[in-house]
């Protein structure tokens, strides 16, 4: 769970989310994800650096899904998407400075941050 403290980023004008915004059990995916995330950040950066201001996390998760032969450490599904919420806040905290409100984000009832 050290993750966060290990990011060496430039925190201005990032939002640094709460742990508890984060889905249950994302910390302990991630450690054995990783591969699924830094795929998850190529393409995010691709689609930013196409010009667009905004994308969808769960379009990333389903390209990631139907287009490679990555998977999660899960024996239920390719790629959970459970997960998807966790790894567009990781993004923002890691490249928000440079790609600020890329992924619109929700609270855990679905409403708009």
């Amino acid at each position: 769970m050290g993750y966060m403290k290990e990011l060496d980023i430039n925190r201005q004008n990032v939002i640094d989310f709460p742990r508890d915004s984060y889905p249950q059990g994302f910390w302990a995916w991630l450690q054995d994800n990783q591969h699924i995330y830094d795929a998850f950040k190529i393409e995010a950066i691709r689609m930013a650096l196409t010009g667009r201001k905004r994308y969808s996390a769960r379009t990333i998760v389903e390209l990631l899904r139907w287009q490679t032969d990555l998977k999660d450490s899960g024996k239920t599904f390719k790629i959970n998407d459970h997960f998807t919420p966790g790894m567009a806040r990781l993004f923002l905290l890691e490249y928000g400075h440079k790609f600020p409100n890329f992924f619109a984000l929700r609270d855990s009832l679905g409403f708009d941050q």
